[in-house]
């Protein structure tokens, strides 16, 4: 990062790429599912904002919610 960010806005990039980061692991644990598996719900292991954590996820058409067992953290990922 270059000098032109105030500690704030360092802070709140780097989050922002930690939880890119941790979506694209939990994206990438559900590449392989089948049509049949949508809709049920998983728990897979994966590298969280938290770091490797059990993530319950829930994938659906319209995206993928999840909740990290370890942190607690939920959301929704694609839409």
């Amino acid at each position: 990062m270059t000098d032109d960010y105030t500690d704030y806005e360092v802070d709140f990039f780097q989050a922002v790429d930690r939880n890119t980061t941790a979506e694209q692991s939990i994206f990438d644990a559900l590449m392989s599912i089948r049509d049949d598996q949508y809709y049920t719900l998983f728990e897979i292991e994966a590298e969280h904002t938290c770091g490797w954590a059990r993530v319950q996820v829930f994938p659906e058409r319209a995206g993928t919610l999840y909740r990290c067992m370890k942190c607690g953290m939920a959301g929704i990922i694609g839409g």
